[in-house]
């Protein structure tokens, strides 16, 4: 939940440029979830199936989600030297804090705001995944328009 605490936590990380991503949960809600649900602070993440919809566990709603990303069966590292898959929003993040570091690679003192403006650029799927699914062709693209600006 909330608390003061997380909330001095958030705002001090992005005084300090660093960009926040966070699963907004999977419950199959539209409840707030924290951290995801510091919307402007936060980019709170949901996830999508490989058919480009909603997964039928992702949290959704513009409370939590600013846009979504893959997340389902994922391959990922796994006890005993192996991988496996593996589905949920905490699958999702990944992929969209990764394309924050390349923003960074742009120019390093872009902020939450501009990151979250350009993740917005997103393939809008349906209104309760607010921006739509991550597009970082389109995100990366307006990064790099923005770069001359920053």
């Amino acid at each position: 939940g909330n608390s003061p605490a997380l909330s001095a936590a958030i705002s001090y990380a992005n005084q300090n440029g660093v960009i926040l991503v966070a699963s907004a949960g999977n419950d199959n809600s539209s409840a707030r979830v924290y951290p995801a649900a510091f919307s402007g602070s936060v980019v709170g993440i949901a996830s999508t199936s490989d058919g480009d919809t909603r997964s039928s566990f992702s949290n959704y709603g513009t409370a939590d989600v600013w846009i979504a990303a893959p997340g389902e069966m994922i391959v990922s590292t796994y006890p005993g030297a192996t991988y496996a898959s593996s589905s949920g929003t905490s699958f999702s993040s990944p992929i969209v804090a990764g394309t924050a570091a390349l923003f960074l690679n742009f120019h390093h003192s872009v902020n939450q705001t501009q990151a979250a403006n350009a993740l917005a650029k997103a393939r809008l799927l349906t209104p309760d995944l607010n921006h739509g699914r991550l597009d970082i062709y389109a995100a990366l693209s307006d990064m790099q328009l923005l770069k001359g600006v920053l």
